[in-house]
């Protein structure tokens, strides 16, 4: 049964970083990372875009072989078609995350991290010593970890939370089920995303152009399947594709889930901590969770190195994690919450409308604040979605 201090569960953004920061915080700690697939950052489960600042705190994206595009435009595109340019400076970059996760996996082991593949958790219980014993599998067979502290970085499904007794539930309200296509072939602007949004294109939800280069891309599209027809998110990507791309060739593809809620109210436990998807930590308006992952990931890594040095890994200490995470995070969330809630019940000619504002703005001016303020006088509609915000 080997013993380490720190036990990370997930290899995505969330698991690396806190792998890479708890080793960072303190080397003399054993710190373990541990991934189910046979390879990290494989296969790539989202739409692979990331915000600039937020990237900027982790790793320099200029000239690095993790980066598939540099993206200086947002088109917003009305269910009508109506496109409407919102920014021209840099935005976001499009990754690659078979290669952007491997890189910072390689981190965490450069700072003396062991880095497992193919080895994936199947359980755990408490230790009678403290910590967690925790089972694993690989190609070799079964064996035990004891750890002082896990970080269950597990995404999604999230089973290192369940197994520790955490409530990870989500409504069906609010998850997303999600559909990708890679495709080639296809006429786009290659230096902008695009967004659309319509219920018959994605109900509750949104559908995206992410180049990946010039006539490539990752379209994909969001909803909430309560507010749909009975079709599944492919049935409803299919569709659009059809109308939109008609001649695109799909190289790849994905589909899965994404939680559109708040962070969880418990997400630490004696001797654990969730992070990242694993947590809700995802922006539940936008439904973007790779910096969020990594800014979750190093406040877990930094909280566990500090607590083991202290010699108290119990719940009460580790809840300065959730305090930090809130006062960073986790209260913008709750706003953004309200305002998800709020625009669903908004019907596709209020954003035929809204285009139509934006477009009457000179583009060298359409800041989201004024294409705000414009909106709230041309639509009273949009009212209640600031006073929930605001409130």
């Amino acid at each position: 049964m080997p013993d380490v201090d720190v036990l990370v569960i997930g290899t995505g953004p969330a698991g690396a970083v806190a792998a890479w920061e708890a080793k960072r915080a303190a080397p003399e700690l054993d710190v373990v990372l541990l991934e189910r697939d046979p390879a990290v950052g494989s296969p790539v489960r989202c739409a692979e875009g990331v915000g600039d600042r937020g990237l900027r705190e982790f790793a320099s994206p200029e000239g690095a072989s993790w980066v598939a595009r540099k993206i200086a435009r947002v088109i917003f595109v009305a269910p009508d078609g109506t496109e409407a340019r919102v920014a021209e400076r840099d935005v976001c970059w499009i990754l690659d995350r078979t290669r952007f996760d491997p890189f910072l996996a390689s981190q965490a082991a450069a700072d003396g991290a062991a880095v497992l593949v193919g080895t994936e958790a199947t359980g755990m219980v408490p230790a009678r010593q403290g910590g967690w014993e925790v089972r694993v599998r690989d190609a070799h067979g079964e064996a035990v970890y004891r750890a002082r502290v896990v970080i269950g970085a597990d995404g999604v499904e999230a089973m290192v939370g369940r197994w520790a007794g955490l409530d990870t539930r989500v409504a069906a309200r609010d998850m997303e089920s999600c559909a990708q296509y890679v495709l080639e072939g296809i006429a786009f602007d290659p230096d902008a995303i695009y967004l659309q949004f319509g219920g018959r294109i994605a109900p509750a939800g949104y559908a995206w152009v992410f180049p990946k280069g010039v006539g490539i891309a990752n379209v994909g599209l969001g909803m909430v399947a309560l507010r749909g027809d009975g079709r599944s998110a492919r049935e409803y990507l299919d569709a659009w594709v059809a109308r939109r791309y008609p001649n695109g060739v799909r190289v790849g593809g994905t589909v899965g889930g994404v939680i559109v809620h708040t962070t969880l109210r418990r997400i630490c436990t004696d001797g654990m901590m969730a992070a990242g998807d694993a947590a809700h930590m995802i922006n539940p308006l936008s439904g973007g969770g790779i910096v969020n992952a990594m800014k979750s990931g190093r406040l877990a890594g930094r909280t566990a190195a500090a607590a083991i040095r202290e010699g108290d890994t119990s719940e009460r200490r580790l809840a300065a994690y959730h305090r930090a995470w809130m006062a960073l995070l986790g209260e913008d969330h709750l706003k953004y919450y309200r305002i998800k809630r709020a625009i669903e019940d908004l019907d596709d000619a209020f954003f035929n409308g809204l285009a139509r504002t934006v477009n009457a703005i000179p583009q060298q001016q359409r800041t989201l604040g004024r294409i705000f303020a414009h909106a709230l006088v041309r639509h009273p509609q949009l009212i209640p979605v600031a006073a929930r915000f605001f409130v």
